[in-house]
Order: C-alpha cells, then sequence, then structure tokens
C-alpha cells in the first residue's frame, strides 16, 4: 500500500485523509507543529493555505518521498528547492468541515517533475477517483480562475439572493431547486444555451424595476447592473 502524509488539518487535508483510509497508510499531520522528522513515506502533501505552504515546506526533512501541495493557484516550481522529487495534487472540490464529499466524483489534476513521480501521483489519485488529468501549472492556474468564477462567486450570489428573501421573510429553501436545476442543465447545455432570464430576454422594465429595488443596497444593484451588461452583450 502507498504510504502517505498529509500535512494540514484544514478542511482538504481531513477529507483526504478520511477518504485515504483503508486504501493507503496514511497520517494527518498537524502543519503548526513539524518538530520531528516525518513517518516514512511515498508521498508528503502538503495541504494549507497558498500563502503558508512554502513555510510549510521549509520545515520538512528532505526525503525521498514526494514533496507536492493542493493548492490550484501555486506553481510546482515553489517546491523545487524544498525535495528532488516534487508535484502537484489538486481535487478541483469546494471542502467544508461538515459536508460530506463524494471523492469519486472529484477531478484530481497532476503534475510532477519526473514521469515516475507522476506514476505514483496517478496511483494514488486512482484510490480514490476515476476522473484524473496531467496539466501544467498554468493551466491549472487558468482552472483556478474558472473555478472562483464558478463556485466562490456563485455561492457569494446565493448568499445575496437569501439576504433579499430574508427581509420578506421567504425562507432560502424554496429557491434551491432553481439552483439546482441550473447546474443540472449545464450537464446538458453549454451555459450560454442554458441562460434565461430578463437580461438575456432584454426585458427592460424588469431589469430597471429590479435595480430600482436595489437602490438601498448600492453593491448590490452595481453587481446587478453588471452580470445583467454581461448577459446582454454576451
Amino acid at each position: 500500500m502507498l504510504k502517505i502524509n498529509v500535512i494540514g488539518k484544514g478542511n482538504v487535508g481531513v477529507s483526504l485523509v478520511e477518504a485515504f483510509q483503508n486504501k493507503a497508510i496514511v497520517n494527518l499531520i498537524d502543519s503548526r507543529d513539524i518538530t520531528h522528522t516525518l513517518p516514512k513515506a511515498d508521498i508528503n502533501i502538503v495541504s494549507v493555505s497558498d500563502n503558508a505552504i512554502e513555510e510549510v515546506a521549509s520545515r520538512l526533512k528532505e526525503s525521498d518521498a514526494i514533496l507536492c501541495h493542493t493548492s490550484g493557484s501555486i506553481p510546482m516550481d515553489v517546491l523545487k528547492r524544498y525535495g528532488k522529487n516534487v508535484g502537484v495534487f489538486y481535487p478541483l472540490q469546494t471542502f467544508t468541515a461538515s459536508v460530506t464529499v463524494d471523492f469519486f466524483k472529484i477531478h484530481f489534476f497532476l503534475e510532477a517533475n519526473t514521469p515516475e513521480n507522476l506514476s505514483i501521483l496517478e496511483k494514488a489519485a486512482s484510490l480514490l477517483s476515476p476522473n484524473i488529468h496531467i496539466t501544467d501549472s498554468e493551466k491549472r492556474r487558468k482552472l483556478h480562475l474558472a473555478s472562483v468564477f464558478a463556485c466562490n462567486f456563485t455561492n457569494a450570489l446565493a448568499s445575496m439572493a437569501e439576504e433579499i428573501l430574508k427581509d420578506s421573510g421567504i425562507d432560502f429553501n424554496v429557491i434551491l431547486p432553481l439552483m439546482q436545476q441550473t447546474v443540472t442543465k449545464l450537464e446538458l447545455l453549454k451555459p450560454k444555451e442554458a441562460q434565461t432570464g430578463p437580461a438575456v430576454r432584454g426585458d427592460s422594465k424588469v431589469l430597471d424595476a429590479h435595480i430600482n429595488m436595489l437602490a438601498d443596497s448600492p453593491k448590490k444593484q452595481e453587481i446587478y447592473k453588471l452580470i445583467t451588461e454581461y448577459i446582454s452583450h454576451h
């Protein structure tokens, strides 16, 4: 069995350790308390915030294990000064401590500095998911940017919708089927083909009414105008 150390007790690190249980020999290590040599492993996965990756890597004793991180936006090369075998083990998913993730559906994006190291990372990823992609750091950065739009910004917009509904005493749950259907359609159609609503119809009366309704919330009003303009001219 593969031996894997996961350094970092954040949402990603804890989820990875849980997913690897009974599939690999896995250890979860607190990144704030690296005061000793890590257990011997094939892979050391640094799973911490982007800003902390190099600092944590610098405290790891160099070994033959593949040193990799789980970031979508940080290049692989930042690890080269801390180990001779390096790579990236990036799971494309949002992780929250209280929510279980189905790893079988996750797409993994891998990179390594040698074919041999890449093969080991592929073996590790295949224990969790059949969806494995080999990509370089630049393409992964664009993937991460796209993911911020698709996930983080979408969630922020949902939060705004919740605030608007709360003002009217309407439960946010009533809008969930609408959001779920929006995502379901994207399995069949391209986003542009699936677009609906007053902006794509050019319904100026509805658009003006919505903008007026947001007069007391300038930030929401500006976001509404910007997204409406994007939809109208895209």
